[in-house]
């Protein structure tokens, strides 16, 4: 699997959330789990991060990928470590995050959770024990490390013109045309959402005449309730990738020439006719440079990325008490 950077994705970053007692109680005494450079990371953040990832607010990894939720706290401790050494470096490098930028990202985790209003974030982030205000500040710290590491790793990122010919050249069959199909269809139309005895019945008829060698133009102006009924039936040509799942099971199978059975489907029944199979074409290079330029600038990327926070790390004091 692809490795995904933690710049990628706001929500692919992790904020940190300190834990605060209930108002008029007794604070709850709190441990360190981890030293880093100086500053520590508590029990309390990794039962808050924790939280928030199972409500899907966040993921959680060191690298910005994830591929199941954390089940327990030191599954995050690795990524808290290494959030905390990328901000760490952001303020050394002066880097700042305003308030609209903050209020950008608030709005981009609202709409990738499902989230209308604040009100409905406030009420998942209870469950974490977290306020919007210190959910905020943990936004700001992911904005900041996007900052930094756009700086410090994706400015480094040059592509060559024939790094991306040696990528077309080596990866030609990722840069093809969808197969594709020329179709025309007798299309008979069920009017409401009860039972379709009637219409499968002729549908059925339809299909046992065309295997006869009925006339398929004659029968499409017969039987068909498709606008395409006017141009004997012609749909022009359709891509595999487009088509419904069971429309497509129904057409790979024939040649040229051939009909389908009846293909019933939400809107009604299709009987299909293949008139002619495009297969798959090379894409031009001009076409596709820019995916290759993507797929290549996001590979360098992260393959820079790794390199650049292990020796963060490297050069770091990281004590772990847990």
């Amino acid at each position: 699997m692809t490795k995904r950077l933690a710049f990628t994705a706001l929500v692919m970053l992790l904020p940190t959330l300190w834990i605060q007692p209930p108002t008029g109680g007794a604070a709850t005494l709190d441990r360190i789990v981890a030293v880093v450079n100086g500053e520590i990371i508590t029990f309390s953040d990794l039962q808050s991060a924790a939280a928030q990832a199972r409500l899907g607010l966040l993921s959680l990894s060191s690298d910005g990928m994830i591929s199941h939720l954390p089940s327990s706290a030191p599954e995050i401790l690795e990524p808290l470590i290494n959030q905390r050494l990328q901000l760490q470096m952001a303020r050394k490098r002066g880097i700042t995050v305003g308030p609209e930028e903050v209020e950008k990202a608030v709005e981009d985790v609202k709409q990738k959770n499902g989230m209308a209003t604040d009100a409905a974030l406030k009420k998942a982030l209870q469950e974490t024990q977290a306020d919007l205000d210190q959910y905020k500040n943990g936004l700001k710290d992911q904005i900041m490390i996007l900052k930094l590491v756009n700086r410090e790793v994706k400015s480094g990122v040059v592509l060559s013109e024939e790094e991306m010919r040696s990528y077309y050249e080596e990866q030609a069959d990722r840069f093809l045309t969808p197969m594709q199909y020329r179709l025309r269809q007798i299309f008979i139309p069920i009017p409401g959402p009860g039972p379709a005895k009637t219409e499968e019945q002729t549908a059925r008829s339809v299909a046992d005449q065309l295997k006869s060698g009925a006339d398929f133009q004659a029968m499409v102006k017969r039987y068909s309730g498709g606008p395409e009924a006017n141009n004997n039936g012609d749909l022009g040509t359709v891509r595999a990738d487009h088509m419904l799942p069971e429309i497509r099971q129904a057409i790979e199978p024939l040649k040229p020439g051939e009909f389908s059975g009846p293909v019933k489907t939400a809107a009604g029944i299709h009987i299909f006719r293949l008139d002619e199979i495009q297969p798959p074409k090379p894409r031009a290079f001009e076409e596709v440079k820019g995916e290759i330029r993507e797929q290549l600038f996001f590979e360098r990327s992260a393959e820079l990325y790794e390199k650049w926070l292990k020796d963060l790390r490297a050069r770091a004091q990281v004590e772990i008490k847990f």
